[in-house]
């Protein structure tokens, strides 16, 4: 399993070995972006959806704090990375993973990426192979978990921490993760994130509606609007 990671940090020293750190003794991680502010870190979070970021908490005019408090819907594992030993009582309540001062010790390193990895892992939906070609997602729902087939599955939808699963027999389950936790293994069974709210099945999108984002209408009549963002992954899904 590969953990998409982000690096934030305004020092380009501190940010190269840190990367050189992760790439060369931590091959779960996939270093997918880097940012040096405030702006920088906040685009690639919402854009590129990481699953860990590696986090300073001075940034110029901001802080590592001020990022988290604008991620409404945190999916993600954060590790501070950080010159100051003044601020573990505020990473704790920002609900970090660790906490890690500069400079970077190799050992203490690794041993947090290999705790969060596990963390990470615990976290990932479960898949089920059946015969015939078939799989089941498990749901984590309030009374238990329910085993679907995820060719059952119309769209996910998010609401907040929360994901509801329409099936295509009309029941509407509500699930307690985000949708964040299950894009990576609905887009391997021929779903696509066409909005930060929805992950659909291509199976059942029956049009494409033309529009600054556009929506698609599904074979039971639905629509659901594309954002702007995701239109281009819809459309390279069909090719």
């Amino acid at each position: 399993m590969i953990i998409k990671t982000l690096l934030v940090d305004d020092e380009p020293i501190s940010l190269k070995n840190l990367e050189s750190l992760i790439t060369s003794f931590a091959p779960a991680l996939d270093v997918i972006g880097k940012a040096k502010s405030e702006e920088d870190a906040l685009e690639a979070i919402f854009s590129l959806k990481p699953d860990l970021v590696f986090l300073d908490i001075e940034l110029g005019g901001s802080t590592g704090f001020d990022i988290l408090q604008k991620c409404s819907q945190r999916d993600f594992e954060v590790i501070f990375v950080t010159a100051h030993n003044e601020f573990g009582i505020e990473a704790v309540k920002a609900h970090a993973f660790d906490y890690i001062l500069k400079p970077v010790n190799k050992t203490e390193l690794l041993m947090a990426i290999d705790r969060v990895v596990k963390q990470i892992q615990q976290k990932r939906p479960t898949e089920l192979p059946l015969s015939a070609g078939k799989s089941k997602i498990s749901l984590s729902t309030m009374e238990g978990i329910l085993f679907v087939d995820a060719e059952d599955v119309l769209y996910a939808e998010s609401e907040g921490r929360y994901t509801r699963f329409h099936l295509n027999n009309g029941i509407k389950q509500l699930v307690s993760k985000n949708i964040g936790e299950y894009e990576l293994l609905l887009e391997a069974k021929g779903f696509v994130r066409i909005h930060n709210s929805y992950l659909v099945n291509l199976h059942y999108v029956q049009k494409y509606i033309r529009g600054r984002g556009g929506y698609v209408v599904l074979k039971n009549g639905q629509t659901l609007e594309v954002s702007t963002r995701k239109k281009d992954d819809l459309l390279d899904s069909f090719q």
